[in-house]
């Protein structure tokens, strides 16, 4: 998603990551990349995680996902186990992306 932050941009996409890790460990991540192009979002009370049907109760951390919801709100795919090294995994998600409905533009008068 790094790398290809632009092609989501062009794509009228807004990239969000969730974390249920404290926010000093979201800096601390992204710092060890070089920085992220979009937020790391913090879900301390993992309630996000949890409404996803991600979320590991019993150890509390989240399984690394994917889901993309379009401007209405509506999950329009996902992918629960998500591997960011699996190219095939990456090329679904971006064909996805490419599928979403687009916000309407406004009639002009």
């Amino acid at each position: 998603m790094r790398g290809d932050h632009q092609q989501f941009v062009k794509g009228e996409t807004e990239v969000l990551g969730l974390s249920v890790d404290h926010i000093w460990a979201h800096k601390a991540y992204a710092k060890s990349l070089g920085d992220l192009p979009f937020p790391i979002l913090a879900d301390w009370d993992k309630s996000v995680a949890r409404r996803y049907g991600v979320l590991n109760e019993e150890r509390g951390i989240a399984q690394r996902s994917l889901f993309l919801i379009d401007y209405r709100g509506y999950v329009r795919w996902r992918n629960p186990h998500y591997d960011w090294r699996s190219q095939e995994q990456y090329a679904q998600v971006t064909e996805a992306m490419l599928a979403l409905p687009m916000i309407p533009k406004p009639k002009a008068k």
